[in-house]
C-alpha cells in the first residue's frame, strides 16, 4: 500500500496541477476575450458583433455564448453558441488543414417588409411563384431557427468543405470539393482559378416547400394540382426556349419534387474539373449537372 506521506505528496501534486491549468486556462481565457474584442472593434464599420461569454476548452476549442451580429443588411442574427474545435491550429497554420465550426440555435428573424417583385422575376415570368419576407412570416416562419455545422479539410491544393443545416423547415447538406487551391495569402488574385471537382446539394423537406405550394396556389386562386402543374409547365418551356439541355431523369426528378416534395439532390461533377471563374459561362452538360430525387414511398 502507498505509505501515507507519499499519498499527501501525490495529492499536494495534483491541487498544485489544477491550480496551475486553472490559472493557465483563465489567463489564456483573457488574452482570447482582448484578441476577439480587438478583431471586433476592426470591422465594426461592416459588421457589430456583440457576445456574453467567450472561454476556451481543455480540448483546445474555443466557445462563444449568446453571440448576436448585425450588419446594414440585416438585423440582427443572434447565435446561442459557437464552438471552434481545434482553435491553436490558427496559431501554425494560416489556414489549418482541418476546421471545424458548430453554430447551435441560430435565429436569423424574417423581415416584415414586402419589397416589390424584382424586376429579373417579373421579366423570367416568375412573379406567381415569388415569395416576400412578410409573406413567410405571415405563414409561419418568423424566423430562421436552425443548428448548423461547417467543416473544411485542407491537403496540398485540394480543399473540400461541408455544411449541414438543420432547421425546422427543413434539413440541408453543401458538400464542394475544389482542386488548385492556393495559399491563402494568395486568394485576392487567384481564387478564381481553383478547380470544381464536385458540388452537391441536398434538401430535405421539413414542411417550407409544401407550406409555400399550399400558400401561392391560394394565392393565385388555383388548386395544389393545377398550380404544381402550372409551373412544372413552365419550367419546362422556359428550358425548351432557353435551349438549355438537361438529362431526361434530371427533368423527371424535379418534376416528382414539386408534385410531392420530399429530397432533392442537385449535384455539379464536370469533367475534366472546370475553374470557378468560368462556371457562370458553362452548360449543364459541361457541368456534369444531375438533379436527383426521392419520394416518401
Amino acid at each position: 500500500m502507498t505509505s501515507t506521506p507519499l499519498k499527501n505528496l501525490i495529492l499536494t501534486l495534483l491541487i498544485i496541477l489544477a491550480v496551475s491549468l486553472g490559472a493557465a486556462k483563465a489567463y489564456i481565457d483573457h488574452q482570447l476575450r482582448k484578441q476577439l474584442d480587438a478583431w471586433k472593434y476592426s470591422i465594426a464599420d461592416s459588421l457589430q458583433i456583440d457576445y456574453a461569454e467567450v472561454k476556451t476548452s481543455l480540448a483546445g476549442a474555443v466557445i462563444i455564448k449568446d453571440s448576436q451580429l448585425t450588419t446594414n443588411l440585416f438585423g440582427p442574427v443572434q447565435i446561442e453558441t459557437i464552438t471552434l474545435w481545434q482553435a491553436y491550429q490558427f496559431y501554425f497554420y494560416p489556414l489549418p488543414p482541418h476546421i471545424l465550426i458548430n453554430l447551435r440555435g441560430v435565429h436569423i428573424p424574417m423581415s416584415d417588409i414586402a419589397p416589390p417583385v424584382p424586376v429579373w422575376i417579373k421579366a423570367l415570368g416568375y412573379a406567381p411563384y415569388y415569395v416576400s419576407p412578410k409573406e413567410l412570416r405571415a405563414w409561419g416562419y418568423p424566423d430562421i431557427h436552425a443548428d448548423i455545422d461547417l467543416e473544411t479539410k485542407l491537403s496540398h491544393d485540394t480543399l473540400n468543405f461541408s455544411a449541414k443545416v438543420n432547421a425546422i423547415w427543413g434539413k440541408q447538406t453543401l458538400q464542394i470539393n475544389l482542386k488548385n487551391v492556393p495559399m491563402l495569402a494568395k486568394w485576392p488574385t487567384l481564387a478564381g482559378q481553383m478547380q470544381l471537382t464536385q458540388f452537391t446539394y441536398n434538401y430535405t423537406e421539413g414542411g417550407l416547400i409544401n407550406t409555400i405550394l399550399t400558400k401561392l396556389a391560394q394565392r393565385n386562386s388555383m388548386s395544389l394540382d393545377n398550380f404544381k402543374q402550372t409551373l412544372i409547365d413552365k419550367i419546362r418551356r422556359d428550358l425548351i426556349q432557353t435551349q438549355i439541355v438537361l438529362e431526361a431523369s434530371s427533368q423527371t426528378s424535379l418534376q416528382q419534387f414539386i408534385q410531392q416534395p420530399h429530397t432533392l439532390t442537385v449535384q455539379l461533377q464536370p469533367n475534366p474539373p472546370m475553374a470557378v471563374n468560368m462556371l457562370g459561362n458553362a452548360t449543364p452538360t459541361r457541368l456534369g449537372l444531375k438533379i436527383l430525387g426521392t419520394d416518401k414511398n
